[in-house]
């Protein structure tokens, strides 16, 4: 290679096979909301009900069951979409978050989360569960567009974010 010569690296290769599909609940009951405790990575975070969906399974059916082992809660009609999160990170290529605003629950709070990650949930009035996520350690996707939504209540808003950063 003479001086005048450079190398260029190749482009990374794309990333195949499937992204990953998530599903959260805004549980709301009056000016109240319902928020899990989590351990993640050795962290306590707050954060609202959801999960991965599972091979084959439908994205209510994935609200229900992660509501059910969550919170103990039975989600008994999946309410319209909120919001929706795309995130990519090298842990977690292509996730899309989907986030629906439930109303109609019944049953008693009470964590039976298999993966034993959940640790807690409870119902909190609105302005407390908002001061408990806005200093939660969970991660920015995690964070913002709930509290954005819970300030306006406007549908329909697509967040994207790379490696935890927005894009505009």
């Amino acid at each position: 290679m003479t001086a005048n010569e450079t190398t260029t690296a190749p482009a990374p290769a794309p990333v195949t096979g499937p992204g990953v599909q998530v599903v959260a609940a805004l549980l709301r009951r009056g000016d109240h909301i319902v928020l899990v405790q989590e351990q993640r990575d050795g962290q306590v975070m707050w954060s609202i009900p959801g999960g991965g969906v599972e091979r084959g399974e439908l994205l209510t059916e994935a609200l229900v069951r992660e509501v059910k082992e969550e919170t103990g809660l039975n989600l008994t009609a999946v309410g319209p979409l909120a919001y929706l999160v795309n995130t990519t990170t090298d842990r977690y290529p292509s996730t899309v978050v989907l986030t629906f605003d439930c109303g109609e629950w019944d049953g008693e709070i009470a964590v039976h989360d298999p993966d034993g990650k959940v640790t807690g949930a409870v119902l909190l009035p609105l302005d407390e569960a908002k001061a408990v996520l806005a200093s939660s350690t969970a991660t920015r996707p995690e964070i913002e567009p709930v509290l954005d939504y819970l300030d306006s209540l406007t549908a329909g808003r697509v967040w994207s974010y790379r490696d935890d950063q927005p894009i505009d």
